[in-house]
């Protein structure tokens, strides 16, 4: 097995100290903080994650939570508080981050980028540091990957088998292999090969493209979508001799919403239907452009910028919120944010550079903007604003006051 391409101990690194930000920030209002600023509301993000969990488990069905939007040991908290076990990482300080905050009990931990043999030995540390108390599984979409994951296996001689999601393509292109391919015959031809060392623990798939939703019937259609596409994958590696009982994890935040509305998959399922989700504990723009994110409350997450400027001639202004702020995504509602703050709603986040953005107004009857006044924008795609700031300030409700400050996990 080839040596890591870099050296990472189990310890998070500390970007920022908790301890010292509540110190100096916890009790402060909002207007005094320097912006651009991350500012999340603690009770809609809960009542966001009660709600979703809620819907879903009303059906019987499993529910995995996503943690990369948020990456912090508070929203994991919010996150499983429904009493949610089953959890989805994008990065090894995520799994750290759970282990170390100790919020792993009978727990099962995802690390959903399909895997590479440079990360091995640190999983393998990761699962000696859970013990019993979770299941750090892994994602394959490749036989190569399952053959790295056996000479792994015997080169860190681990304990327990490696615990494998198949990744499946179901027509988004973003990554897995599509149900009935030549690359997921050779990828099952491995997993029977590799048995001794590696068991499959069920069949994943992820709906992005199910963002396109406009309605719960929408939604709904790509849900059946999901379901369909792993179970196909999962009877198909049945044809070809694997054998096991999965489970079949499905999701996306649109379809999480449509999963209260149940599907009927012909022929039955091959597996235990489960549901993963991440961006709904906050939402964005995007959700809200579902149609299944009815009110403002709904969105947990804005950022609070300042209007530096203003230009009479154009009827435009100029804020502290630029690209590193919101990122440069957008969707189908047009800008890359709208303002939020009472009496200027008719704005929006028109154009973005760097440091900085235009507001432009998307009603005529828009109050003008004023030189130094604070306003709060809800972004397009809450992951990748979480991702731009080193701490997030958290207020409860409508409360202006800072409550708390969570910090994120950072890196890789």
């Amino acid at each position: 097995m080839p040596a890591p391409t870099q050296t990472f101990t189990p310890t998070l690194i500390p970007y920022a100290d908790k301890a010292a930000l509540a110190d100096e920030f916890v009790g402060r209002k909002l207007s005094s903080l320097r912006t651009p600023a991350l500012i999340i509301d603690r009770k809609g993000f809960e009542q966001n994650c009660a709600f979703v969990t809620g819907e879903i488990k009303a059906k019987g069905l499993g529910f995995r939570a996503h943690i990369k939007t948020h990456k912090t040991a508070e929203g994991v908290r919010l996150q499983c508080a429904p009493g949610v076990t089953a959890l989805v990482t994008s990065t090894m300080p995520e799994v750290w981050g759970v282990l170390q905050s100790g919020l792993v009990s009978e727990g099962k931990i995802l690390f959903s980028l399909p895997v590479s043999e440079d990360r091995l030995e640190e999983l393998t540390d990761a699962q000696e540091k859970a013990g019993d108390a979770a299941v750090i599984r892994v994602m394959v979409d490749h036989a190569e990957q399952v053959e790295a994951l056996a000479r792994g296996h015997a080169a860190l001689n681990r304990r327990r088998k490696w615990s494998v999601f198949v990744k499946v393509d179901g027509g988004a292109h973003r990554a897995g292999a599509p149900p009935r391919s030549a690359q997921m015959k050779d990828l099952v031809e491995a997993l029977i090969k590799a048995r001794d060392s590696v068991d499959v623990f069920g069949f994943y798939s992820h709906f992005g493209n199910s963002y396109k939703s406009t309605n719960l019937d929408e939604a709904g259609k790509y849900y059946a979508g999901e379901i369909e596409c792993v179970n196909d994958a999962a009877k198909y590696a049945r044809e070809l001799g694997l054998a096991g009982e999965w489970t079949l994890s499905v999701g996306a935040t649109p379809t999480a919403h449509a999963a209260a509305l149940g599907a009927a998959t012909e022929g039955g399922l091959a597996g235990t239907l489960e549901v993963h989700a991440g961006c709904y504990c906050l939402n964005d723009l995007q959700q809200q452009a579902t149609g299944l994110v009815k009110d403002a409350r709904t969105t947990a997450l804005t950022v609070l910028g300042t209007v530096v400027s203003k230009y009479a001639d154009r009827g435009e202004g100029m804020c502290d919120i630029g690209a590193l702020a919101v990122s440069k995504d957008v969707g189908p509602t047009p800008g890359h944010g709208r303002v939020v703050t009472p009496g200027l709603e008719g704005w929006s986040l028109g154009r973005i550079s760097q440091e900085h953005g235009t507001l432009v107004k998307t009603d005529a009857g828009a109050r003008e903007l004023q030189i130094g006044e604070r306003l709060r924008v809800v972004p397009q795609h809450a992951c990748l604003v979480c991702a731009n700031f080193p701490w997030f300030y958290i207020v409860d409700g409508d409360s202006d006051t800072v409550v708390d400050v969570w910090v994120p996990w950072r890196a890789w």
